[in-house]
């Protein structure tokens, strides 16, 4: 009987151990036994625990995004939910916003609120003779990823400061973008001009899994002189001085 006593006992201290252990697990060991597992997403310079921790670079696809903090609640592991606040700041991205894995596997991402600068979008674009100028700033309410498709999501995005230099030089209105997930799993969309630049802008897009799909009707308001001339270099110019822009490509040029 004292030796089974003794058993508990062993039991019962090995588990206050490994609690412990776990509870204040550096960062950087827990890194290494996960890295071969993260895909495209890496880190550098990792540093902190488990639960609140620093990496000096998270590189996705190659690209360096900036420096990622976070911090992980403890209350909800015993629901068997994850809870992190994440949050990243580069050169010229940023972004934040709590990420949660609930029990049965999906993974849901609210308040995220994210700035990135538009020459991100230079290769979707694919305007050699002109460099997209601004910023885009934008908000996600909630999005919702079961096995790796989008099933939920909402949200907007405002291009400010826009304007192109290169070939033309021209300031663009600010253009907007509300959008929302459809039944089939993509990300559907409208863009239009805030109304107060030399630009108007009408358009619609769609994004799935791999591939976006856009097009949109661009026109010089009032007739101004500069945005007339970039409109040559974007999209195809129809009789009424307008451009059509039509794109579409595999969502992975982002990168």
């Amino acid at each position: 009987m004292k030796i089974i006593k003794w058993l508990f006992i062993l039991v019962a201290v090995a588990a206050v151990v490994a609690g412990v252990i776990a509870w204040t697990l550096p960062a950087d060991v827990a890194y290494r036994q996960v890295a071969s597992r993260l895909g495209p997403v890496s880190l550098v310079g990792v540093r902190g625990t488990i639960w609140e921790g620093h990496a000096d670079s998270v590189t996705v696809f190659g690209r360096d995004l900036g420096e990622l903090d976070w911090r992980v609640d403890k209350a909800p592991l015993f629901a068997r939910r994850i809870k992190a606040d994440l949050r990243i700041k580069g050169a010229d991205i940023e972004s934040s916003g709590l990420v949660e894995r609930e029990w049965d596997g999906r993974l849901v991402a609210t308040d995220v609120r994210f700035r990135v600068p538009a020459t991100l979008f230079d290769p979707v674009l694919d305007v050699p003779s002109l460099k997209f100028r601004g910023a885009v700033t934008g908000s996600l309410a909630r999005v919702v990823l079961v096995d790796g498709r989008v099933t939920e999501s909402s949200g907007n995005a405002r291009w400010t400061e826009a304007g192109v230099t290169g070939q033309a030089e021209a300031r663009f209105s600010d253009i907007l973008a509300d959008f929302a997930s459809q039944g089939d799993g993509s990300i559907a969309g409208t863009i239009a001009d805030d109304g107060r630049g030399g630009l108007e802008v009408a358009g619609r897009f769609t994004v799935s899994a791999t591939a976006y799909d856009a097009e949109a009707f661009l026109s010089a308001r009032n007739g101004d002189p500069r945005v007339q001339e970039a409109l040559r270099y974007i999209g195809q110019p129809q009789a009424d001085g307008s451009s059509h822009l039509v794109l579409r490509g595999q969502l992975f040029r982002l990168f």
